[in-house]
C-alpha cells in the first residue's frame, strides 16, 4: 500500500491480485507452499501501470491511495468455508482454508478503518482472477463505501468466456464447477444461479450483467490464456499441432487463427452487444495476444494503442469525463501497435 497525497490524498485504488485458481485439495496444497497460497512465501511486488507513482506514465492515479491486494485463497476471494480443511499427503497432515470472501471483507474493512471510509473517490480493480472477483465484489464494494463516494470498477483481463475446447467439450466449466464446489462459493447473483449451474455463473460471461456501478471491462478478445486453457488445452488437438499457435498468433495457420476469431473474439465482442451505448460501461478491446495489462506500465501507457489511445487514456477518459468510451479494436493482425507477444 502507498499512501495518497495532495489531489490525490482522498482518492483510493484497490487492486486485486491475480494469478488462476486450484480446484482440488492437491491442487490448493501445493499452491499453500507458494506465493499465491501464504504469505510465507511473498515477496516484494513493484508498483506498475495504474498503481505507479510516475507522475510521467501514471498522471492521472499516481498520487492517489493505492493498494495491492495478494492473493492467497485460490478461489478469486470468493470461497465460503467456514472451518480448516485437514489435507494428508505424504504422512503430513495440513490444514487449508477456503476463506476468499472472508479475506475479501476483512481487508476492505480494514482499508476503511485506515482512512477509505472518507474517500470521495474508490475503484475496485483487479486481473485476471483478480478481475472475475472484480465483477463479483463490484457491487459489494459500493455497498461497503459511504454513499457520497463515487465508486467504479475495473477488471483485466477477467472476462473468462464459457466456450467449447477444441474437442467440443467445456473442459473450463468443468474446472470453475470443481472450485464452486471446493470452495462453497455462494455468493454468485441470484439471477444468474436461478438460471444456470454455480459453476456457470463463476464465468463472469454470465454475471457481468448483474453489476450495478459503473465498470470498465479492459480485455483482448485474443486473450492468450484463454487460447491456451480454455479453447486449446493440451490433450484437446493432436501432437504438437496447435504449439506454435499457442506461442503467438503469429504462429497460428489461417484456419487455427479463423478458429480464434469465430470461437473466442466473435463469442466475446457478441455476448457484449447488450452494453453497447451505455457509458456506465466501458470497455477496451485490443487485438493483441494479451492476457494482463493494467499493472504492466509498457503496456498500460506506453505502445499499445486503439485508435491513438493507450488503455491509460481510455480508461481516463471515461472515468473523469464520464464519455463513453467502449474501444473495439480491428481483427487480428491489424493493430501495429502490438508488442512482440502477438
Amino acid at each position: 500500500m502507498e499512501m495518497g497525497s495532495g489531489s490525490g490524498k482522498d482518492s483510493w485504488i484497490v487492486h486485486l491480485q491475480g494469478g488462476g485458481w486450484c480446484n482440488t485439495l492437491d491442487d490448493c496444497l501445493q499452491r499453500s507452499t507458494t506465493y499465491l497460497g501464504s504469505s510465507k512465501y511473498m515477496t516484494a511486488f513493484g508498483f506498475g501501470g495504474i498503481l505507479s507513482n510516475s507522475m510521467a506514465y501514471n498522471p492521472d492515479f499516481y498520487n492517489w491511495n493505492r493498494v495491492y491486494v495478494r492473493y492467497c485463497d485460490g478461489g478469486a476471494f470468493s470461497g465460503d468455508v467456514e472451518t480448516g480443511v485437514q489435507v494428508t499427503n505424504g504422512g503430513k497432515t495440513s490444514t487449508l482454508y477456503f476463506r476468499g470472501r472472508m479475506v475479501w471483507e476483512a481487508i476492505i474493512d480494514d482499508l476503511l478503518s485506515k482512512g477509505m471510509s472518507s474517500a470521495d473517490r474508490a475503484i475496485l480493480s483487479g486481473d485476471s482472477a483478480g478481475g472475475s472477483s472484480v465483477i463479483f465484489h463490484c457491487n459489494r464494494f459500493r455497498k461497503k463505501m459511504p454513499s457520497s463516494t463515487d465508486v467504479r470498477c475495473l477488471s483485466d483481463a477477467g472476462y473468462f468466456m464459457d466456450i467449447p475446447n477444441l474437442a467440443n467439450g467445456y473442459s473450463f466449466q468443468q474446472f470453475f464447477d470443481d472450485i464452486v464446489a471446493l470452495h462453497k462459493i455462494t455468493m454468485l447473483p441470484s439471477g444468474c444461479t436461478s438460471q444456470r449451474s454455480l459453476g456457470q455463473c463463476y464465468f463472469p460471461e454470465y454475471s457481468l450483467q448483474y453489476v450495478t456501478p459503473p465498470i470498465f471491462l479492459l480485455q483482448s478478445p485474443y486473450d492468450n490464456f484463454q487460447v491456451r486453457y480454455i479453447l486449446a488445452p493440451t490433450g484437446t488437438y493432436s501432437g504438437g499441432s496447435w504449439d506454435a499457435c499457442k506461442q503467438a498468433l503469429l504462429g497460428c495457420s489461417s484456419s487455427q487463427l479463423s478458429i480464434i476469431q469465430g470461437q473466442l473474439r466473435a463469442r466475446m465482442l457478441d455476448s457484449l452487444n447488450s452494453f453497447i451505448g451505455n457509458k456506465n460501461w466501458g470497455m477496451y478491446m485490443i487485438s493483441c495476444y494479451y492476457h494482463t495489462q493494467v499493472v504492466d506500465t509498457f503496456i498500460w501507457n506506453s505502445n499499445s494503442k486503439i485508435n491513438s489511445l493507450t488503455p491509460a487514456q481510455a480508461f481516463s477518459r471515461w472515468y473523469f469525463q464520464r464519455e463513453l468510451v467502449q474501444e473495439v479494436d480491428c481483427p487480428f493482425p491489424c493493430n501495429p501497435t502490438c508488442i512482440s507477444t502477438s
